[in-house]
């Protein structure tokens, strides 16, 4: 019994760990894939949101954090890293784009395979039912989210790690009797 509380501890320590590090991406991806649902929503001039597209948000939030989190330890990154950052920023987000257009297909393709109940079926229930411009707008939307993540992530590591949460989050400090400009 000693042994498997021991295990229990463990496991939630590493739980507690990949949370720590996935919650600040995480954070980001959510507010940005809902503001993307509602921007989207709107376009289409149905402004309600559904809950399954909420949660939907936060396992994409959860799925894309987690992702970067990974991507970072590849040597595709390595080699970045010894490029121009704005190619950097480029590569990523053509990777997520990409992955994230391919992903969209995916899911449309294995609700057509569950409508049609055949291959051929799902294929040409596909071709005629599926929304292009949704999924394209979906897919350009998230390219857009991933592109500033990944732009910000590049800017802080220039300025140096966690100067960028203080220039946002960092109540403005004044130094003597002067106080800074206010634009």
């Amino acid at each position: 019994m000693d042994n498997a509380s021991g295990k229990f501890v463990s496991i939630g320590r590493f739980l507690r760990r990949e949370f720590v590090a996935v919650w600040p991406a995480f954070l980001f991806f959510l507010v940005g894939f809902l503001i993307l649902l509602l921007i989207i929503k709107l376009a289409l001039a149905t402004v309600s949101i559904e809950m399954s597209a909420v949660s939907k948000a936060v396992v994409g939030a959860l799925i894309a954090a987690k992702a970067v989190l990974i991507l970072d330890e590849t040597p595709l990154t390595r080699r970045l890293e010894q490029s121009r950052r704005i190619i950097a920023v480029a590569v990523k987000t053509f990777l997520y784009g990409s992955v994230t257009l391919l992903l969209g297909y995916a899911e449309r393709f294995v609700d057509a395979v569950r409508h049609e109940h055949s291959f051929d079926g799902a294929l040409r229930y596909l071709i005629d039912q599926a929304s292009m411009y949704r999924i394209l707008s979906w897919a350009t939307g998230v390219s857009l989210v991933f592109s500033i993540y990944f732009a910000l992530f590049e800017i802080n590591r220039r300025m140096g790690n966690g100067e960028l949460k203080k220039l946002f989050f960092d109540s403005p400090k004044t130094t003597g009797n002067a106080r800074t400009a206010q634009v």
